[in-house]
């Protein structure tokens, strides 16, 4: 082994150190600069440099990558392979845009305070953590890293009665879903003696190891706000800052995914048929609640959070199906949630109505009949994002649905395929609902919507060429995740 590999594997964690050591900085650098009292340049400037800082860890973990493919550090609490590399990858892309997504929101909402980007960069650092984790105390704690950044993220505005109930339920309950995973990873220790991933490959049926595995579920099902542990999600979505709200929907989806994944078809694969009923039932469980539930919804950030629930649920049924084309299936369609959900929240946060006191965000259903007369193009984008995140053709979105439909019906889950299917006609009503409030509903008052910057325009656009191209060309997306899910048949 030549001495460079030997450095790399030593400071396996480079990006996550450089991370947290920029998070050391930006504190320092906010503590001394907020004496002048400049709050808005302060927060402008320290969301430029953690984009920048992203853009340096992007290089380091390519540079990393190309080095050293596979390996695990700290006594195998650490393991750095291609799962980790992509999926942390796709975590500082989709960051970076959310950082300059949120920016004039944070201006325009006076969340001057510095601290709120230092809360979002330790739950990106808890998460990409988390997609290196190999052994239970180490999720344990970059979970709860990436969660009491959350909690405070969802309490910001200190003015807000909303805010503060909605950081104080998120701070409970996960309180309370923290307290299962712990109680399940000790019955594991008990039985085991052990916390590492690597340890539970050979493990006989026990009873209790059942038991343990179905408080581990509990727990990380809580994160994805899963049917029936989704109850804090609508409240939580709804009362937290917009900014915060699109954190929680795009970004924190991925870490559990990738842990869920290490931990069932790792370690426990052997136990497949006695964890695997459960999340069948909690996937078509998700389904059902996120595609009813959004039909009653007249608030868009509240039908955002049923509609992420209802797509955690597709996401599950990949995931069961414990196929290599599964797998696949499940990073093509977290990838296109995401890309959608940056789409549909980018305009969401960055159009403001016109207030005779005060500039005012769109919050009601209602509001958005204006944005079609105020720009078009914007509307146009909103509406297309919709049908395809909906599944209807000939949209990117369609196809990844309809592939996680083809997957299940081949691992003859016939009856979660067609409950799927059904409930996915279902939530198109409010889908399409939001499309006719756009196009159909007749306009009294004029332009309403105040004009939206060359910027901020690009920051919308951007996500939806994307989408746009990966629709022209799927083939890089397939390619992604077909070498991802080859580590799982291997």
């Amino acid at each position: 082994m030549v001495p460079e590999t030997l450095i790399l594997k030593e400071i396996g964690l480079l990006p996550e150190l450089f991370l947290g050591i920029s998070i050391i900085y930006l504190l320092i650098h906010g503590t001394f600069l907020t004496v002048g009292k400049n709050y808005p340049i302060i927060q402008t400037s320290n969301i430029y440099l953690s984009v920048l800082i992203f853009c340096l860890i992007g290089f380091l973990l390519i540079n990393d990558s190309l080095d050293v493919l596979e390996y695990s550090i700290y006594n195998n609490t650490i393991s750095n392979d291609y799962l980790a590399f992509s999926s942390k990858i796709l975590i500082i892309f989709f960051s970076i845009f959310c950082l300059l997504i949120i920016k004039h929101y944070l201006v325009d909402q006076r969340i001057n305070n510095f601290e709120y980007i230092l809360m979002l960069l330790f739950a990106i650092l808890g998460i990409m953590i988390l997609c290196s984790a190999n052994d239970l105390i180490t999720v344990y704690l970059a979970i709860e890293l990436q969660s009491l950044a959350f909690y405070v993220m969802a309490a910001f505005k200190k003015n807000s009665t909303f805010s503060v109930e909605a950081g104080l339920k998120y701070f409970i309950l996960g309180a309370f879903s923290s307290g299962f995973f712990l109680f399940g990873s000790s019955i594991i220790y008990g039985l085991t003696g052990s916390v590492c991933f690597e340890d539970f490959k050979d493990l006989f049926f026990w009873v209790l190891l059942q038991f343990a595995l179905i408080f581990i579920i509990i727990s990380l099902f809580f994160k994805l706000a899963l049917a029936p542990f989704h109850l804090w999600s609508p409240d939580v979505y709804e009362g937290s800052p917009s900014s915060s709200s699109f954190f929680f929907a795009v970004i924190s989806k991925l870490g559990i995914f990738i842990i869920l994944l290490r931990i069932f078809y790792s370690s426990f694969y052997g136990l497949i048929d006695n964890w695997r009923y459960y999340i069948v039932l909690i996937a078509v469980l998700s389904i059902l609640v996120g595609s009813i539930g959004g039909i009653e919804q007249r608030k868009l950030k509240s039908l955002l959070a049923y509609s992420s629930i209802s797509h955690m649920g597709y996401v599950l049924i990949a995931f069961n199906t414990g196929t290599f084309e599964g797998f696949q299936m499940l990073f093509s369609y977290l990838i296109i949630y995401m890309l959608s959900g940056l789409c549909i929240w980018s305009i969401f946060l960055l159009t403001r109505l016109k207030n005779i006191y005060k500039k005012k965000q769109n919050k009601d259903l209602t509001d958005l009949i204006l944005l079609r007369k105020s720009n078009s193009i914007l509307a146009f984008i909103f509406a297309i994002v919709l049908l395809s995140i909906a599944g209807f053709p000939p949209m990117i979105g369609f196809f990844v649905k309809m592939s996680v439909f083809l997957v299940a019906i081949e691992a003859s889950l016939y009856f979660v395929a067609f409950v799927s299917i059904l409930c996915s006609v279902i939530s198109t009503f409010y889908y399409i609902r939001i499309v006719k409030i756009l196009y159909f509903e007749k306009v009294i008052v004029g332009r309403l919507y105040y004009p939206i910057t060359t910027s901020n325009a690009f920051i919308i656009i951007m996500p939806f060429y994307l989408l746009f191209y990966l629709f022209i060309n799927p083939t890089i997306l397939y390619l992604f995740s077909y070498k991802i899910s080859l580590l799982f048949i291997l």
